[in-house]
């Protein structure tokens, strides 16, 4: 068991060697992708914030759309969806704290989250938008109708329930099992590692995606880029050292906006039932699924999916 046990320790040892190495490698000789990036910085609560905007290409005077990303997701993700929904009203999608080009500062906490969002509709002079949340975008957007209804017309949930957690007991705080332990310098290097090369992306996207999307390389290079950029690998870990944000369950019961909800019966994380409980607590009817579709359907089927968030837009948005 000596022996063992020294042997554990020594392979640990060298790992940990090995990833500091490899990040010193690569502060030496970092991968930096020339990659269009639209859009401009605002500042939204004291966070330097990147947005992208899509005019209305027939302005009808509706409440412009307020598009928010989900983890470890940019602008990039709305890029092909966000001009078919400014078919008749302005569209902004943006960055949130620490991911995208948005100024990688903490504390990455829904409160503060839920600040920036705020922030983004007072620097922009947006009055009552309706907010679409992707993912775990969706909590973001509750929480802002949560605290200050007034400041949207509504909010469509999009692939995520705006919740941290499945099962049981959904009645407290806390997050998808327990916290994450990412231990430096091991899992900045494989992160590091894993975004310098396209393959690991390409994976990980076909199979969120679909057949009907963008994996050639230069898509996904709009996904690498971002996490290139100096911090923000290190972002990303604090981040995932933390419990995922959300609203809890009797918290979405006073949500009292207009919601619709959209998902895709291909989504392992929202699928129908997950909807099905999820407009219950919302109080809405408002659903449209999106069949033989995945998590990324706004990237896989962008037709579809901005037809979907249509759909479940009450009137009054």
């Amino acid at each position: 068991m000596r022996r063992v046990g020294l042997a554990l320790a020594a392979v640990v040892v060298l790992v940990i060697a090995a990833s500091g190495a490899y990040l010193g490698w690569d502060r030496l000789d970092p991968e930096r992708l020339d990659v269009p990036v639209g859009g401009f910085t605002i500042e939204a609560a004291g966070v330097s914030t990147h947005v992208e905007h899509w005019p209305a290409a027939r302005p009808s005077g509706l409440p412009p759309l307020v598009l928010v990303p989900g983890f470890a997701e940019s602008t990039y993700v709305w890029s092909r969806a966000a001009p078919l929904l400014a078919a008749d009203r302005d569209v902004y999608a943006y960055d949130v704290r620490g991911y995208g080009y948005t100024a990688r500062v903490g504390p990455y906490t829904l409160d503060a989250d839920t600040d920036q969002l705020a922030g983004v509709l007072s620097t922009l002079h947006l009055s009552r938008p309706v907010v679409v949340g992707h993912s775990l975008g969706v909590a973001i957007a509750l929480s802002l109708a949560l605290r200050d209804p007034a400041s949207v017309t509504g909010v469509v949930a999009a692939n995520g329930d705006g919740t941290p957690y499945f099962g049981d007991d959904r009645s407290g705080t806390g997050s998808r099992g327990p916290r994450v332990l990412l231990v430096p310098p091991v899992a900045p290097a494989v992160i590091t590692a894993g975004v310098r090369n396209r393959g690991p992306i390409r994976s990980l996207v076909s199979g969120q995606c679909g057949p009907g999307c963008p994996v050639d390389d230069a898509s996904v290079d709009r996904w690498r880029a971002p996490f290139l950029l100096p911090g923000a690998v290190n972002a990303l870990v604090e981040i995932a050292r933390e419990p995922l944000i959300g609203l809890t369950d009797p918290q979405e019961l006073q949500v009292r906006v207009p919601v619709g909800i959209v998902f895709s019966d291909g989504d392992g994380s929202f699928d129908r039932d997950s909807a099905t409980a999820t407009a219950s607590r919302l109080h809405t009817t408002a659903v449209a699924e999106l069949s033989g579709e995945r998590h990324l359907a706004l990237l896989g089927a962008p037709d579809r999916f901005a037809d979907a968030v249509r759909r479940v837009m009450p009137r009054s948005m």
